[in-house]
């Protein structure tokens, strides 16, 4: 593609190739002098289909083709190197014919760098600015920070895998978020409920290993895993007089709660299932809790460090595994469940 100057013998280069996950012969090209282009026979022939406004030299950063309509596309504009700072973002949904700007709820002075769609709900999308990340669940009408605890650093792509979202910054590293299913299914009902339990995502039976040797000292180094298990997660609209949250097999018996009241241990008391260690290396277990807002706990299904029993009696009967179990949460004497599974490890192989 040729640059907006056709005496200048610097051309312009593809920046961003998009190819349709609907349609294998639709293809979505950006380029770094501001031209978006797109063929729908495999690039035997091409269009100009560059929004009207989008003047020369703005730089496609990112061209992101729909996975739930072939004709619906999104594009990042990035123009700081033309002094100017602002964040663009172009939605169209007749193929480029026409485009709408869609940078409501993104601060002025940021530009953008990347954009994403979810994999699973429509509607959802992941915006990369220069000073952090943001979260759409209007197709991009509305943004609002997904910062979290985020460094406010340059975030230069997204990747969507399975329930994850995995975040590219520039010198910052790479930072994820684990089980993005919560923001799969905000809702007006979510937001209207004084408390609301989501549906857990399908947890994996994680291989436990057999190495038990001595944890790391607070000051080494170290990125912090994923916990174990599955992830329950609940909102308040306020904050209640207390929260419960009970796990259940298939047959109704509860296998372990979780509550807003501390937990009171005698001084000293070792916990079941850790081993005999200095108490700078064991985290007690902390209650749930009651501020408003979203929260998360995780639910172990190995047992070890989460796992709660009789103080110096006998270590509860781990469940069988894989198995279907339930999340139950009950706030002001009100219940709502939920039914998860917990999947063997793929890693391993069934006998």
């Amino acid at each position: 593609t040729a640059s907006a100057d056709q005496g200048n013998t610097q051309r312009g280069v593809i920046y961003t190739i998009a190819p349709s996950p609907l349609q294998a012969s639709l293809v979505w090209v950006g380029t770094d002098d501001g031209l978006i282009q797109l063929t729908l026979d495999d690039g035997k022939s091409w269009k100009d289909v560059t929004p009207r406004e989008m003047t020369a030299w703005s730089r496609v950063t990112m061209v992101e083709a729909s996975h739930v309509d072939a004709n619906t596309a999104y594009a990042s504009v990035d123009r700081h190197q033309l002094e100017d700072f602002d964040p663009y973002i172009y939605r169209t949904r007749d193929q480029g014919k026409t485009w709408q700007r869609i940078t409501t709820g993104l601060p002025a002075g940021v530009y953008v760098h990347t954009v994403k769609e979810d994999l699973h709900r429509a509607g959802l999308l992941f915006a990369g600015t220069e000073r952090g990340a943001y979260v759409s669940f209007d197709a991009g009408d509305h943004w609002q920070a997904l910062q979290l605890n985020l460094p406010v650093t340059s975030v230069r792509d997204f990747q969507v895998y399975g329930n994850d979202l995995i975040v590219a910054t520039h010198g910052r590293g790479f930072w994820v978020v684990d089980d993005i299913s919560v923001l799969r299914q905000v809702d007006d009902a979510v937001l209207k409920a004084d408390a609301y339990l989501f549906q857990p995502a399908d947890a994996i039976e994680v291989a436990q290993g057999d190495d038990n040797g001595t944890p790391l000292q607070k000051d080494e180094p170290q990125a912090e895993n994923p916990p174990n298990g599955a992830f329950i997660d609940y909102y308040l609209k306020t904050a209640p007089a207390g929260v419960t949250i009970e796990i259940l097999d298939s047959s109704g018996t509860s296998l372990e709660s979780f509550t807003s009241i501390p937990e009171k241990a005698p001084p000293g008391a070792q916990p079941q299932g850790i081993p005999n260690t200095t108490a700078l290396w064991r985290v007690p277990p902390a209650p749930l809790s009651t501020e408003a807002g979203m929260h998360r706990v995780a639910w172990d299904p190995n047992g070890g460090r989460r796992r709660r029993g009789p103080r110096g009696g006998a270590q509860p009967t781990p469940p069988k595994l894989p198995g279907t179990f339930t999340a139950k949460l009950t706030v002001n004497g009100q219940s709502q469940t939920r039914s998860f599974m917990i999947r063997p490890d793929p890693r391993i192989a069934s006998e």
